[in-house]
């Protein structure tokens, strides 16, 4: 069958940017997102920056701050309203009202928030939960001696009558802080946010006072958003390579979820031994590192072999990957000098080719180097990476290979585009809002003195926390599970076509260096046929053949658009 002639560009749809506006619109929606995100990136000035596909770090970390002084400045005014109800509104009207809003309090907070999210969002120190807790029993101390008091005797004098119209009032200004918030957000996801309309610098306001409402916040944080430019190149020169320092067990930040990681070791034998060379192996790494490169970009060349042409697009990155933790025990360290030459700063964020040449050749056990493989599809919902490395001596080749997979925006976050930009949901969420009012009221006393504190470092120590990243801004809202079948299929086929031809490429490179082949290749019938990976987080002892589908470790989700 022949083929027919492709127009370059035509087969291959231009990737739409729409995780940036996603990640927007869930800085002003989820305060759990938004405060995660700044505590992550802004409170730390040493902390490491992870990168994430396809996401404008420094529009979303402004949008965050802007949130979350929105939020601020709403439930301090409604503390104040919340003071003036307390001491005017009746026992007989307070009670039942408290009574409405915990369970409706309680059935709203069904949702659920991963467990790194909930720790980053949650404030420093237990300070203003502690007071919050108690300024609630004091309120409902007050209630119920009030209602005591009535019981006892009746009050109908003109000076109660004075104190219930002042209640009725400060109910009516409540319900217009939360009804002007609520608006506040609805014209930000569906005008500012909206796609083809959605900028991330100042210009002409959309509706009134826009860009006043999204640049809330940003002198407090001034010093920190500097260091994340609204235009950021999005990869390094040539030359350079990408570091990250990372913080807890996963060491690739910004890649998603390990998807099936599996290394091999086999030794490297002549093809024929009776003329076996004077020295082995015969080549370098860098030779079959530049080989295998060159092999994998050739990949996208068929249209058919992936949808929309997106192999075409794979991209190659070179990666320093360090341990927080082993990084400051090797503090003074020459090595340590070239990641950190600051302690009061943060990481250096790229390093030379002298350095990947370095590690490369003497890999650190904290400190390593691989090279990056990455493609994005589906609009940047996902994003497949793998990260590859060697080792070689002159008996055995060593090699390494960890996909990863980051799962679409939380569907939550993706559905502003429905949304009209006339309605009445605003009108109805701020009603919920006044019901569920007295039950919140310790929440929005944390959010309105809640601070966010640098980790302690006592004088002449060094915190690894304080310098290693755990997760990215893309990873903080992502979804536990691709969307659809297509969706798992893609990852399933992009991972098994970057699998083989790594594979395909390492068996010609051996070959050609006159190596025999055929004990790697019956490790390579394990890997491609077997599905030999990492099970588990000891490596040495937990490389295991399994005989099921891959697909049967990615979730779909069910019912999510």
């Amino acid at each position: 069958m022949s083929s027919p002639a492709t127009t370059p560009g035509v087969d291959s749809p231009r990737l739409r940017d729409d995780t940036t506006r996603f990640l927007c619109g869930a800085a002003h929606r989820d305060e759990h997102f938004a405060d995660a995100a700044i505590r992550e990136y802004l409170v730390e000035k040493t902390r490491s920056i992870p990168r994430s596909p396809g996401v404008n770090t420094g529009a979303v970390l402004r949008e965050a701050v802007a949130g979350r002084m929105r939020r601020k400045m709403r439930d301090g005014v409604l503390l104040v309203l919340s003071l003036v109800l307390l001491l005017t509104a009746s026992a007989t009207f307070l009670g039942p009202w408290l009574l409405v809003a915990v369970p409706l309090a309680f059935a709203g907070a069904g949702f659920r928030f991963r467990p790194v999210v909930r720790q980053l969002a949650a404030p420093t120190g237990r300070g203003p939960l502690i007071v919050g807790a108690i300024g609630g029993a004091i309120a409902l101390g007050i209630v119920m001696a009030k209602l005591g008091s009535e019981f006892e005797r009746a009050r109908y004098s003109s000076s109660d009558d004075a104190e219930t119209v002042v209640a009725f009032i400060t109910i009516a200004l409540i319900f217009g802080v939360l009804l002007a918030d609520r608006i506040v957000v609805w014209l930000l996801v569906t005008k500012s946010f909206r796609r083809n309309r959605f900028r991330t610098t100042p210009g002409e306001d959309l509706w009134q006072n826009e860009w006043k409402f999204r640049q809330l916040g940003h002198p407090t944080y001034a010093d920190a958003l500097a260091l994340y430019p609204v235009e950021e190149a999005e990869q390094p020169d040539s030359d350079e390579a990408r570091v990250i320092v990372y913080r807890g067990y996963r060491p690739f930040v910004g890649a998603g979820t390990m998807f099936e990681p599996w290394s091999m070791a086999f030794p490297l034998k002549p093809v024929d031994d009776d003329t076996k060379p004077a020295t082995m192996p015969g080549f370098t790494l860098p030779e079959i590192y530049r080989h295998v490169t060159t092999d994998l970009l050739k990949t996208g060349r068929s249209p058919s072999l992936s949808p929309s042409h997106r192999l075409r697009e794979l991209t190659t990155t070179d990666r320093v990957v360090v341990s927080a933790v082993e990084l400051i025990d090797h503090l003074g360290d020459e090595d340590t000098a070239i990641v950190l030459p600051d302690k009061d700063k943060a990481p250096v964020r790229i390093v030379e080719s002298s350095v990947v040449d370095d590690l490369v050749n003497r890999p650190r056990e904290w400190m390593r180097y691989f090279r990056a493989f990455q493609v994005e599809t589906w609009d940047r919902d996902v994003v497949v990476t793998a990260h590859l490395t060697f080792g070689l001596d002159d008996e055995m080749l060593y090699v390494e290979w960890t996909p990863g997979v980051l799962h679409p925006i939380e569907a939550k976050h993706r559905e502003i585009d429905k949304w009209p930009a006339q309605s009445l949901r605003p009108l109805g969420e701020a009603l919920a809002d006044l019901l569920k009012f007295p039950a919140t009221l310790p929440k929005r006393f944390s959010n309105a003195v809640m601070w966010m504190a640098p980790i302690d470092q006592p004088a002449g120590t060094y915190m690894p926390d304080k310098y290693g990243a755990r997760i990215s801004l893309r990873e903080l809202a992502a979804e536990e599970e691709v969307d659809n079948y297509f969706q798992l299929t893609d990852v399933e086929r992009y991972i098994k076509v970057l699998e083989s031809r790594l594979l395909r490429a390492i068996g010609e490179f051996l070959e050609s260096k006159g190596i025999s082949v055929t004990e790697f290749m019956e490790q390579a019938m394990q890997v491609t046929n077997n599905n030999v990976h990492i099970t588990g987080p000891v490596i040495a002892s937990n490389i295991a053949t399994v005989g099921k589908a891959r697909t049967g470790d990615v979730k779909v989700s069910k019912g999510k658009s």
